[in-house]
C-alpha cells in the first residue's frame, strides 16, 4: 500500500539556460575556383564502347577531368537521328549518368541547383549536370519533360541536327521566317522558365535561337557553340545573336570541334583562345564560358584533346585575358548564369 506523505511537493528543477549562440559561426570552406565544361558526350561513349568512366578511351574521363581541374561537367543525354524510340534512349542515358556517378566512389556528385553545385565544389568531388541534347525525347511534351526532371535532368535542347517537333535545327532550317520555334516549342520553351530549367540554343537555326531568346524569360544559353565571324559555318553564332543571348544575361560556351574553331586547316589549342578572346571583346567575360563537345567524335585541336589538358588552355587564355577573365571564362560565368535562371523561376 502506497501511503501518501503530509510534505510540501519538492520545487520543481528549473530547465537549463539555452546555449548561447555562436556569435562566430564556423565559415565555409572557401569555393574553389571553378571550371566547367558545359558539354560532353561520354555517356554515349561509355553505352556504346562498353566501358567505364575511367576509361583511357575517353576523351572526359573522370580521371582526366580531375587531372585538368574540371570540376563542374554538363554530361549530354544525346538523341541521334532515326531513333525508333527516342524516349527510352533519353531515359537509358539519363539513368546511365546516374550510373556513372554512382559507381564514382564519391568522387563525383549530381547537382540540380547552384546551392548544390557549391557544397559538391567545396566537398572536393566534381558536380555533375544532365542536359538533354536533341527534343526528338520528348514525345509527349510535358509528361516527358517532367519524367527526366524527375530523374535529375537540368538542361535542355530542344533540337540536334534534325529539326524536331519544337524548333528548327541550324543543319536543316526552313525557308524565311517560318524557321523558328514550332507552337508546341513555344509551350516547351514556357514550361522549362516555370521548372527552372536550363534552355540550351546550340544545334538550333537562327530564326528559332532568336525567338527562344526573346521568348524566355530567364537567361538561355549556347553550350556549345562558336562566332561565325571567325568560323563561317551554320552552327556558330552571328554577332547579332551572340549580343542577344548576353543582353538577357546569358551565356556562350566555346567549343572545341576543329572545323567549327577555324576553318581551312586543322585548328590548334591557340585558336580555341582566339575563339575566347574574340567571344569576351564582343560580349564580355561574364557571358563565355567552355564547351568542349568532349566524347561527341569531334576533330580536337592540336594540344586539346583531353580534359586533362584544360589546366594547358587556362594558361593559354592567361596570356589574353585578365585573371578575373580567366576565372569567368573558366567556369565563374557558369555560376553567374544558373544562379540567374533559378532566380527567374516563377515563384510556386
Amino acid at each position: 500500500m502506497l501511503v501518501a506523505s503530509c510534505s510540501q511537493p519538492a520545487t520543481p528543477t528549473p530547465p537549463p539556460p539555452e546555449p548561447t549562440p555562436d556569435a562566430t559561426p564556423t565559415p565555409l570552406p572557401p569555393l574553389p575556383d571553378l571550371v566547367v565544361d558545359l558539354h560532353v558526350d561520354t555517356i554515349t561513349q561509355i553505352i556504346d564502347q562498353k566501358v567505364d568512366w575511367d576509361s583511357g578511351l575517353l576523351e572526359a574521363s573522370l580521371s582526366s577531368l580531375e587531372v585538368g581541374g574540371v570540376n563542374v561537367v554538363v554530361q549530354a543525354a544525346w538523341i541521334p537521328r532515326g531513333v525508333q524510340d527516342p524516349r527510352g534512349l533519353a531515359r537509358r542515358k539519363i539513368q546511365g549518368i546516374l550510373n556513372m556517378v554512382r559507381r564514382s566512389h564519391g568522387r563525383a556528385a549530381l547537382v540540380r541547383g547552384p546551392g548544390q553545385l557549391e557544397a559538391v565544389l567545396r566537398s572536393g568531388r566534381i558536380a555533375v549536370i544532365i542536359a538533354l541534347e536533341g527534343g526528338t525525347a520528348l514525345v509527349e511534351d510535358e509528361a516527358t519533360l517532367r519524367e527526366f526532371v524527375d530523374l535529375g535532368l537540368g538542361m535542355v535542347g530542344l533540337t540536334w541536327t534534325e529539326s524536331s517537333p519544337f524548333a528548327d535545327s541550324s543543319a536543316e532550317p526552313r525557308k524565311g521566317d517560318a524557321g523558328g520555334l514550332t507552337e508546341r516549342g513555344r509551350a516547351m520553351v514556357r514550361l522549362c522558365n516555370e521548372l527552372g530549367l536550363m534552355i540550351d540554343v546550340s544545334h538550333m537555326s537562327d530564326a528559332a535561337t532568336r525567338e527562344t531568346v526573346a521568348l524566355s524569360a530567364a537567361p538561355v544559353l549556347a553550350s556549345h557553340s562558336n562566332s561565325r565571324r571567325l568560323a563561317d559555318v551554320p552552327r556558330n553564332l552571328p554577332d547579332d545573336l551572340l549580343t542577344a543571348i548576353a543582353a538577357k544575361g546569358g551565356l556562350v560556351g566555346v567549343m572545341f570541334h576543329g572545323p567549327f574553331v577555324v576553318t581551312g586547316r586543322p585548328a590548334r589549342r591557340d585558336d580555341v583562345v582566339t575563339q575566347a578572346r574574340a567571344l569576351v571583346e564582343l560580349i564580355g567575360a561574364d557571358h563565355v564560358g567552355l564547351g568542349s563537345d568532349f566524347d561527341g567524335i569531334i576533330k580536337a585541336p592540336d594540344g586539346l584533346g583531353r580534359s586533362a589538358q584544360f589546366e594547358d588552355l587556362r594558361k593559354d587564355l592567361a596570356l589574353q585575358l585578365s585573371s578575373s577573365q580567366v576565372k569567368a571564362v573558366q567556369g565563374g560565368s557558369f555560376l553567374r548564369f544558373w544562379r540567374a535562371v533559378q532566380a527567374s523561376k516563377p515563384s510556386p
